[in-house]
């Protein structure tokens, strides 16, 4: 776990402005950040453009796809904004990998039926011989180095493939905890086409994290803006308006000072 005394306590997010729309200036290490938003809002680019400049900056990021193909990310961020993953690759900064949500799922649901088969056991007591509960240090999942950063895209693909929904919930409890653990400052994204003003639709995930960005594509006339909402931090202040951003050839543009 973090303690007050680590360097760097807080890393930049390094998506365009976003960073001066936060007190700190970023992200405490040793919390996550949700990322929700419907199709098309760039839940994908923030996660991918934050990490990106963070291997770059010198930090090591762990990148985990749960829907697309690793070679299909790194093949369309190059194309369309110029980031080159593979190299960073090979400097050994940033590991990108796909894991199989359905193959996780299957064998967190066995482990948490025993878990329920023994009622006098805790939870506590069952990790150790079932990792895969909390997803991140799964057995099938080894980190190649102790990461900076760490980014799961996306958990909507986990819940999915929750035939028990029961059991989708304490997983995610379960793998906000173990990324918590690793002392990097980590962001998951979460597939949820969510109205402005519509608070009263918290889901789980939303409670459980550290902070909540939601990113919105918003109808005006023929036209669609993008704007993105920091509805939550719990380590610092922020802004708590509307902020309208773009996605162009360099990623997201948070178009800092202009209103919706």
């Amino acid at each position: 776990m973090h303690t007050m005394g680590d360097k760097n306590l807080t890393l930049p997010v390094r998506v365009s402005h976003f960073d001066e729309l936060v007190d700190d200036g970023g992200l405490e290490r040793g919390t996550t950040t949700l990322i929700a938003g419907g199709c098309g809002c760039g839940k994908t680019i923030f996660a991918l453009q934050s990490v990106y400049n963070a291997a770059l900056a010198g930090e090591k990021v762990i990148y985990f796809t749960l829907e697309e193909e690793a070679e299909k990310i790194r093949h369309h961020m190059k194309k369309n904004f110029g980031w080159d993953i593979a190299a960073l690759e090979k400097k050994g900064k940033f590991h990108l990998q796909k894991l199989d949500a359905y193959e996780l799922v299957k064998d967190i649901e066995l482990a948490l039926m025993e878990y329920r088969k023994k009622d006098s056991i805790s939870l506590s007591e069952i990790l150790p011989s079932h990792p895969e509960i909390s997803l991140i240090d799964s057995r099938g999942i080894e980190l190649p180095f102790s990461p900076d950063r760490i980014v799961i895209d996306s958990i909507s693909a986990l819940y999915s493939a929750f035939t028990d929904k029961d059991g989708y919930r304490v997983c995610m409890k379960l793998l906000i905890d173990a990324l918590n653990e690793h002392n990097s400052a980590n962001i998951i994204t979460y597939e949820k086409a969510r109205e402005i003003d519509s608070c009263s639709t918290l889901d789980v995930e939303e409670f459980l994290v550290d902070g909540v960005v939601s990113l919105y594509t918003i109808r005006r006339g023929q036209l669609r803006r993008r704007a993105l909402e920091i509805v939550k931090i719990r380590s610092c202040g922020h802004v708590t308006e509307m902020t309208p951003y773009r996605i162009t050839s360099d990623g997201i543009s948070i178009m800092l000072g202009e209103k919706l």
